[in-house]
């Protein structure tokens, strides 16, 4: 098991830092918008990561813990979890600007959000693949790993702080690391890690969403005046 987790992490790491690889670029020069391109690629790493992490998971589905929530509890928790983490959101941010003068925007979430805006198809990977992939590193192997080690707010802490510094937004530490633990916490609570999925993955697709009609709203605007 230790082996099979060091090697989704490193995998998982691979594919993060991936742009950073020359060859990465050169490939996207060759697409008629090399943007898009960018995306297109992007999607792809993360597809074939997701595909070779499940793969590497295998052996583990038929694992079953013995306190896990129900299923009709874990639905609801999938559900309402995505509206919670928005007002928790809304809180740290709240915290962060008021408190903190620091900025209510992210600059991370502004760099995903324009990369779909130029690729399309980048938007299952911000959406779907990300989030599964996330979880699966941050709140399995990192959380899951150092609660068998420590009490839950510990490891909660630990992880979350690890999962905040990797989105590499210093300024947005705080919004990260509060998003990290609610989802340490609901996966300690349900024992389901597709619940803390279901929730990322919500999450991130309505922020998209809101985004992609913002944007759409003022190109309609600009073109009434």
């Amino acid at each position: 098991m230790v082996k099979r987790y060091a090697a989704i992490v490193v995998l998982y790491v691979c594919c993060v830092l991936s742009p950073l690889i020359p060859f990465f670029k050169t490939i996207a020069q060759l697409f008629p918008n090399p943007r898009d391109g960018y995306g297109i690629i992007y999607t792809a790493i993360f597809g074939l990561t997701l595909l070779a992490v499940l793969l590497l998971l295998a052996p583990e589905r038929h694992l079953r813990a013995a306190d896990r929530a129900t299923l009709s509890e874990s639905i609801l928790w999938a559900i309402l979890g995505i509206f919670a983490l928005f007002a928790l959101q809304s809180l740290a941010v709240f915290i962060n600007t008021f408190l903190f003068h620091q900025p209510a925007a992210s600059t991370h979430t502004k760099d995903v959000i324009q990369l779909t805006r130029y690729s399309p198809l980048f938007i299952f990977t911000v959406s779907i693949i990300g989030p599964i992939l996330e979880e699966v590193v941050f709140r399995k192997i990192f959380f899951g790993g150092l609660r068998r080690k420590m009490p839950f707010i510990l490891a909660a802490a630990i992880s979350s702080i690890v999962f905040a510094v990797f989105h590499a937004d210093l300024q947005h530490t705080l919004i990260y690391f509060v998003i990290g633990f609610f989802l340490c916490y609901v996966y300690q609570r349900t024992g389901r890690i597709w619940v803390t999925m279901m929730m990322h993955a919500g999450m991130n697709a309505t922020v998209v969403a809101i985004n992609f009609a913002v944007g759409t709203a003022q190109l309609i605007a600009h073109g009434l005046h």
